[in-house]
């Protein structure tokens, strides 16, 4: 299995070119355009990584542009295990890492990004609260919300980096959105997508898409190339700010 890269030589309205993801210390990346043949599962195509299983029958819709869909019930994306994907994908955050998704808000209830654990005692969220705005919790917790800059309905890469010493930055489309300093992360942590706890769970039709996960705190110039090598912007406008999809 190898490194999934696009390669669409994009020139963006930022001024900055972008032809690939960041491959350094890459170790999680799950493109919906390119699942895999087990059914229970989403592949990771970093070689020798481990898949985040597909929970409840997730719709994969295979259509541009390429997405899991949640139903507002039971779906989500998390732990795989035997005869399910493989081993979990885990992460112990107490070390630096880097997680990024496009995510498609919907209005009407909490939109459940990335859980690591449980957040009021050692684990992170970050969810969109229904009627305001990212979020991020880490070990109980929170930031103020930010508000979403296009509004509901709208796709948005969203990016959480920690830097190995307590220091938390949320990104918001590549740019700066809010921080929070906080003690206590703590453990190896399965990664889940789109659930809150074991009865909470993402507001039905919320999307997900290109899931990137790094090893390492990433700069902003490296968050902004991976939206960018995996935004078709000058070409279909996949994730423009008013593609309805």
């Amino acid at each position: 299995m190898s490194i999934h890269v696009h390669k669409t030589g994009l020139v963006k309205t930022l001024g900055q070119q972008s032809d690939g993801i960041v491959t350094s210390n890459l170790i999680g990346n799950f493109d919906p355009s390119s699942i895999g043949s087990d059914a229970n599962a989403w592949d990771n195509l970093v070689t020798n990584g481990k898949n985040l299983r597909r929970y409840n029958s997730i719709t994969h819709n295979n259509s541009t542009p390429h997405n899991f869909q949640f139903d507002g019930t039971d779906d989500y994306l998390g732990a795989a295990s035997s005869g399910y994907g493989g081993e979990p994908f885990t992460i112990n955050i107490a070390n630096a890492y880097t997680l990024g998704c496009w995510w498609k808000h919907k209005s009407g209830g909490h939109n459940n990004v990335f859980r690591l654990g449980n957040y009021t005692s050692g684990g992170l969220m970050l969810f969109i609260r229904s009627g305001s705005g990212v979020e991020l919790y880490v070990n109980n917790q929170g930031t103020s919300n930010v508000a979403l800059p296009k509004g509901n309905d709208k796709w948005y890469y969203l990016s959480v980096v920690h830097d190995g010493s307590n220091n938390y930055t949320v990104f918001i489309d590549g740019s700066y959105a809010i921080s929070l300093t906080k003690t206590g992360a703590t453990g190896t942590q399965n990664l889940e997508i789109g659930r809150f706890d074991d009865s909470n769970f993402s507001v039905s039709a919320s999307k997900v898409s290109h899931v990137h996960v790094h090893s390492v705190a990433l700069k902003n110039s490296q968050i902004r190339q991976n939206m960018l090598a995996s935004h078709d912007i000058n070409d279909a406008r996949i994730y423009g700010a008013t593609y309805a999809a």
